[in-house]
């Protein structure tokens, strides 16, 4: 497919009373996407665990559940009134879905994956889209291990592939165990990889899908704080830019309702960037959300062919240029030793008896002309002695009288801002 709409879809966490709330909610996302044809929809991280308080059916979990829709913008004066009330008594019993969420997994851990995997197969074949699902805290279908996890379903409702997530937020802690592997997942629309939240941080992630083929990139966000949602933005364009990627980042947004401990609210931009030289103000960003706190849908045409053209023609061509043979292995052999060497703070040994790196036995990657430390220069000398040193030194002669002060070297914008001053004297 050579071009083709891409939706990313910015939600807000509401909690659903029932599944047909749930999908109905997820059918506004689609039908919106739906109106701009859009072939492939991403929706943010943890949007999926909203399946989990519906498998809930306790008493405590239900306050919970009407106390979110009386705090809704929409919610009708009977709803606000019986949420205040359920809210007063979720509080007096000091209920959270944490507490359920426990018992739900141990007890109904399949249940949760088929209900997760057929709500969004049957949304995916509904609109005929490539749909990358919402991450939530699901069993594995591999080893059955509870990971911050997301899927794609194809146009027909197939499940493509999984994703999981390696670096853990203190929330993910609570529910679930890393992934370990990042594997190209290959759509109708492209070669597919998928990053989950601070994983997009790691310049290797980003590397090792482009090295597995990887066209597109998707990012799932879910931020409690600006700080966070910067970095990941910034990861985000950085991983897209340094392999020349299409990439669509999507942020869950709203009040955390799912975690006692969490009291701040979900924030992030969603949005779909290109590299620099296919975007208009050559800055990565084709669009963005301009909230960070409100739900919405936004469209943007990827050019595939355009895409393949600058691998071939950039000025600087990473997609052909890299040797990935020797590259790889110089890489490897780095890793595992960094890997096989113990960190100091985890060592009970002396720091003289750990294994050190020597930086000869290393791979080289480059040459220089010198080793360092670089020989010191007479002004490093100069720079380096006392003031006990001062009066030992014999006497300088002095300097030429000049007119002019002494000055720095100027730039070339102010060198014409001197030459244009001199003319118009």
């Amino acid at each position: 497919m050579d071009r083709f709409i891409v939706a990313s879809v910015q939600q807000k966490l509401r909690v659903p009373l029932t599944f047909d709330e749930y999908k109905e909610q997820l059918h506004r996302f689609l039908r919106a996407s739906s109106v701009k044809r859009a072939r492939l929809v991403v929706f943010p991280e943890l949007a999926g665990n909203l399946i989990l308080p519906l498998l809930l059916d306790d008493f405590r979990s239900t306050l919970l559940k009407r106390a979110d829709r009386g705090r809704r913008r929409s919610a009708s004066l009977w709803q606000r009134m019986t949420g205040a009330m359920a809210g007063s008594a979720a509080g007096l019993l000091k209920a959270s879905f944490q507490a359920g969420f426990g018992d739900l997994y141990a007890a109904a851990g399949d249940n949760i994956w088929q209900t997760y995997q057929q709500t969004f197969s049957a949304l995916a074949a509904e609109f005929g889209v490539t749909l990358v699902a919402p991450s939530a805290y699901l069993p594995d279908p591999a080893d059955n291990v509870i990971r911050n996890l997301a899927a794609v379903f194809g146009p027909s409702g197939e499940l493509l592939g999984v994703q999981s997530k390696f670096l853990l937020s203190p929330i993910d802690e609570t529910y679930c165990q890393p992934g370990s592997t990042w594997d190209v997942i290959h759509t109708e629309v492209g070669a597919l990889g998928v990053i989950l939240g601070s994983d997009v941080l790691f310049p290797e992630v980003g590397r090792l899908l482009a090295f597995q083929g990887a066209e597109l990139l998707v990012m799932q966000g879910a931020c409690q704080s600006m700080t966070a949602y910067n970095k990941l933005r910034a990861g985000a364009l950085a991983r897209m830019q340094d392999n020349q990627l299409f990439a669509a980042s999507a942020y869950l947004v709203g009040v955390d309702q799912m975690t006692k401990t969490s009291q701040e609210p979900f924030v992030g931009k969603s949005a779909i960037f290109a590299p620099q030289e296919l975007t208009p103000r050559f800055n990565g960003v084709l669009v963005e959300m301009g909230s960070h706190s409100s739900e919405g849908v936004l469209t943007a045409e990827w050019d595939m062919r355009a895409l393949r053209q600058l691998w071939e023609e950039s000025e600087t061509p990473l997609r052909k240029s890299l040797a990935l043979g020797q590259t790889s292995k110089m890489l490897a052999s780095l890793y595992q030793r960094l890997q096989d060497t113990p960190r100091l703070a985890d060592s009970a040994a002396p720091a003289d008896a750990l294994p050190q790196l020597n930086l000869d036995e290393l791979p080289v990657l480059a040459s220089v002309t010198s080793r360092w430390p670089l020989r010191p220069t007479p002004a490093a000398d100069a720079a380096a002695e006392t003031v006990a040193d001062w009066p030992e030194r014999p006497a300088q002669p002095a300097a030429p009288a000049s007119s002019e002060a002494p000055y720095e070297e100027e730039t070339d914008e102010m060198d014409a801002l001197a030459n244009g001053q001199s003319r118009d004297g």
